[in-house]
């Protein structure tokens, strides 16, 4: 599958079996939205994409329709959806909530990961480091998914972790092309392993902080584009 610069996706997310088409589309759309593969205001063409999955194009249609009830996309046209583009003020309230709610899974889920999880995060950590080193905005994108979902999924309410991933599909588009117009800043390579031993140490309130101010840079990226527009 390929986006709609043309570039190849390579990255999918897990699938359960049995999953209807409808879901998978709808995952495989949600995934490249949270990489960032496709930018806002990005024209998403049912037909265009029902090629490139040899899919029926109902299938396809559900899953974008999903996705604009989700407020990811917008309907651009009966034919096609776009992604959707949110002034700065409304990117900054978006990762605002996202900082809020993400730190209240890390503290709930703190206590409660097992050692396995904790190493894992110490693993993807380290992986990040090397992303941010090579310049691999895509592969840290999809570790740093990995990273704050193994947290999440941990603090056992579905409810919350439903409402953050939406997020994460509203956002990851502004995300991605923060990160590509400016870099990855060498201060993300302390958070992770920050977040990770303050896990180990079963430290949940400085845990959840360093949460909060990670997700943070969104608000005050955004912020900073609102007081400078006209």
């Amino acid at each position: 599958m390929t986006n709609s610069h043309g570039q190849k996706q390579t990255t999918q997310p897990p699938m359960a079996d049995g999953e209807p088409l409808n879901a998978q589309i709808y995952q495989r759309l949600r995934w490249a939205l949270i990489l960032g593969d496709y930018e806002p205001g990005d024209r998403m063409s049912i037909r265009s994409i029902a090629t490139e999955l040899d899919s029926g194009l109902m299938p396809v249609r559900e899953a974008l329709q999903r996705l604009a009830s989700e407020r990811a996309l917008t309907s651009a046209n009966k034919r096609s959806f776009r992604v959707s583009e949110l002034q700065p003020g409304q990117a900054s309230d978006l990762f605002f909530v996202r900082a809020r709610l993400e730190s209240i899974a890390t503290e709930l889920a703190t206590p409660m990961m097992t050692q396995g999880q904790v190493e894992r995060l110490d693993d993807l950590a380290r992986l990040m480091d090397e992303d941010i080193e090579r310049e691999n905005i895509r592969e840290f994108l999809a570790r740093n998914y990995t990273f704050h979902f193994t947290i999440y999924t941990a603090a056992r309410n579905e409810e919350l972790v439903h409402v953050i991933e939406n997020l994460w599909a509203q956002s990851g588009p502004f995300l991605a092309q923060g990160v590509r117009r400016h870099g990855m800043s060498q201060e993300w390579q302390l958070f992770h392993s920050k977040i990770a031993a303050a896990i180990r140490a079963r430290d949940a309130s400085l845990a959840s902080s360093l949460i909060e101010t990670d997700i943070s840079w969104g608000v005050e990226e955004f912020r900073k584009l609102a007081s400078h527009k006209p």
